[in-house]
């Protein structure tokens, strides 16, 4: 009787152990993001449209050189889902779009000298 118990308290903590390990990772929040940077041009679009699955939506870019720069991210049948005018002299920043419904997007940054970046993150 004393090796039947031994073993299910052995069980137990394999099993125990295991579930610990996993849970975590089965709740976790799912993150996605893009990136590109073009090195030549000072325009610089995200191609293919990527799938957002809709909420907050993070936009990261960064161009070098002076003078204005725009971000946008658009849907892929053209409509804009939010777009904001930055300085091309400021370090690389993010912002964020909230609301953001589900579909196919893709970001363009342009503005200042080469090289420029636009990421998406969610």
């Amino acid at each position: 009787m004393y090796r039947s118990t031994q073993r299910a308290a052995i069980v137990g903590a394999i099993a125990a152990s295991a579930l610990a390990i996993v849970a975590p990772a089965a709740s976790a929040t799912a993150q996605a993001g893009v990136s590109k940077t073009c090195y030549t041009v000072n325009t610089c679009q995200i191609d293919p449209p990527v799938w957002f699955p809709g909420g907050t939506l993070s936009v990261d870019a960064d161009v070098h050189g002076t003078g204005p720069a725009t971000w946008t991210v658009r849907r892929d049948n053209g409509g804009t889902v939010c777009q904001t005018g930055f300085a091309a002299e400021d370090p690389a920043r993010s912002w964020v779009c909230n609301n953001v419904s589900a579909g196919w997007v893709y970001g363009i940054v342009s503005g200042g000298s080469p090289s420029v970046n636009i990421g998406l993150r969610w």
